[in-house]
């Protein structure tokens, strides 16, 4: 760890005059008061006088001595790297001048003033080792021993002061949270340490590599002109890899388990001019910025900064700023699609979906919201409201009509995945007494590749009657093998494989395909996005069970479900 280099022009001129001010005034006290020891020991008399007051000599020498040692003590502490030097010298000369009576003249009057400045040096070591500490600590991360946030600040500072090209690279560890959770923090610590010394040796000697926060690295590359760009170090940086965890005592260096490292990075490239906007924090949030959008890349996690970026952050940030107003001032609202039995039009139930209508009357589309949600924690407060308003509203139509309607809602992967969302569920059908064998869920095939907690939840709901529905199926994220496993009811076919069902017959076969693989899996079929009669006509002959769509009928309210229940 190396401290950052401190120039005088990263302070204002007041604040270098004032520290520059303060050390002179110190040196001057010192050299004055050796010299008024120095007079007063040459008085004869034993005693002097200041007006009526009578001070002994040796009273007096011992008064100055303390502020002369005080003065040297002063200069560390106003500034520990400019004034240690001075004051180890005017130190050492003091001793000097005290030991030198006691040497030649065999005197020991001056071996008080030897012995306080003896403490007055070791005072001044010992202040400057704690000032020297507390820096280097300030500056320093507890577990990496990387250069830390405070100091990315100032080395970035100094470049930018300077005029200096350089490139910035964040590297983020992905869930980072998840590897502590499973491993431990002492397995966590392990790897930022083995990451860090990774990421030095990468990044070679004309980098500085910084820990930022948590599990997010920085590095200034100040080569530019090199065989090996910083882009390319950074992909490199970026390998996934497979790393050892010792043994839990730590001490043995038996390896336990393995552990797969992933990484995302974001850069950018630094060059003067700079405007008075530009500073350490504003690039490293550019560079931050860059670094989210490459952890939703599913390869080569590594995205460059440009101003685009910054309008999608924006964009991101007032989505996410829509979603909290819409809960909070009730301006979201519900839209049901109804579900048809593809051979005789037979009602099977709704498709349950979110909209927003701010207060001015316009209506946002969820593509708008939704896709920013989901990005956040937010996605699983929409899914919760769509159920608990979705189970309210639906009770009356399912509790007042006689065929077995169904109602389906979306939920999202981050939701379905979580610890507690079986027992959410229930406590929800029992706050609106809703049926549990009328409710469907549906999920994507994504959301079994979220977490192994999906399918126990999924099985705590079947317990309860409820079915499941494999939503947007065709995307390919579940492999055969996989989808044979799934505890799922119904198969929904995604709408971009019926777009081209009419003027493709590999298109058509890749439904036909999907609907014999579902009727295998014991699993009914439904098809959406369904728009025209000939697309209708085509699923029916490959005898898929519902469809979904435009031909049959759009999104309506609440009260247009109703009358189409016939319900009042």
């Amino acid at each position: 760890m190396h401290l950052p280099k401190i120039k005088l022009k990263e302070y204002p001129l007041k604040y270098i005059l004032a520290k520059t001010s303060l050390l002179l005034l110190c040196v001057f006290v010192n050299l004055f008061t050796s010299d008024l020891i120095s007079q007063i020991g040459k008085v004869n008399n034993h005693m002097f006088f200041i007006g009526s007051y009578g001070i002994s000599v040796i009273s007096a020498q011992g008064v100055l001595t303390g502020i002369r040692s005080l003065s040297c003590v002063l200069m560390v502490f106003i500034s520990y790297t400019a004034g240690i030097i001075p004051a180890i010298v005017l130190t050492l000369l003091n001793i000097i001048h005290s030991v030198y009576p006691i040497i030649l003249l065999r005197s020991l009057s001056s071996l008080p003033g030897a012995i306080s400045s003896v403490v007055s040096l070791v005072s001044v070591l010992i202040i400057y080792s704690f000032y020297k500490k507390a820096v280097i600590k300030s500056y320093t991360d507890y577990i990496s021993g990387l250069n830390n946030r405070r100091s990315y600040v100032k080395e970035a500072g100094i470049r930018i002061a300077a005029g200096k090209s350089f490139c910035l690279a964040c590297v983020e560890i992905e869930g980072f949270k998840s590897i502590n959770d499973m491993f431990g923090i002492l397995a966590g610590d392990y790897i930022l340490k083995h990451t860090a010394e990774k990421f030095k040796l990468i990044a070679g000697k004309n980098a500085t590599v910084f820990k930022i926060t948590g599990a997010m690295f920085a590095i200034i590359f100040d080569d530019l002109n090199s065989n090996s760009s910083p882009e390319e170090k950074t992909r490199q940086i970026i390998k996934p890899e497979v790393i050892g965890i010792p043994s839990e005592d730590w001490e043995s260096k038996t390896i336990e388990k393995t552990c797969v490292i992933s990484y995302a990075a974001g850069y950018t490239y630094v060059q003067p001019p700079y405007s008075k906007k530009k500073s350490a924090s504003s690039i490293l949030k550019d560079t931050e910025t860059a670094l989210l959008v490459a952890h939703n890349y599913p390869e080569n996690k590594i995205c460059a900064y440009n101003e685009t970026l910054e309008n999608e952050e924006i964009k991101q940030k007032e989505a996410e700023l829509l979603v909290l107003e819409s809960l909070e001032n009730d301006l979201f609202y519900l839209v049901y699609q109804p579900q048809y039995t593809t051979a005789e039009k037979k009602l099977r139930g709704f498709e349950t979906l979110i909209r927003c209508k701010k207060p001015d009357g316009s209506i946002v589309s969820p593509a708008l919201f939704i896709p920013a949600a989901e990005k956040t924690s937010l996605i699983m407060r929409i899914d919760d409201y769509v159920l608990r308003k979705a189970m309210t509203e639906c009770k009356a139509l399912v509790d007042g009509t006689e065929d077995n309607l169904v109602i389906s809602i979306n939920v999202s992967a981050k939701n379905i995945s979580s610890d507690n969302f079986a027992s959410k569920i229930k406590e929800i059908i029992k706050e609106t007494e809703f049926p549990p064998e009328h409710l469907e869920i549906e999920i994507t095939e994504y959301s079994f590749a979220e977490s192994g907690k999906t399918i126990a939840n999924i099985n705590a709901l079947k317990e309860l009657g409820i079915q499941i529905a494999l939503d947007d199926f065709g995307t390919g994220y579940t492999s055969i093998a996989q989808l044979m496993k799934l505890p799922v009811n119904l198969l929904k076919i995604d709408k971009s494989l019926i777009d081209d069902i009419e003027n493709s017959q590999v298109m058509r076969d890749m439904v036909d395909s999907v609907i014999y693989m579902g009727h295998i899996m014991n699993c009914e079929v439904i098809s959406e996005g369904v728009e025209n009669e000939n697309q209708l006509k085509l699923l029916l002959e490959h005898k898929c069970d519902f469809i979904q769509g435009f031909v049959w009928g759009k999104p309506q309210s609440y009260d247009e479900v109703k009358r189409l229940c016939g319900l009042k």
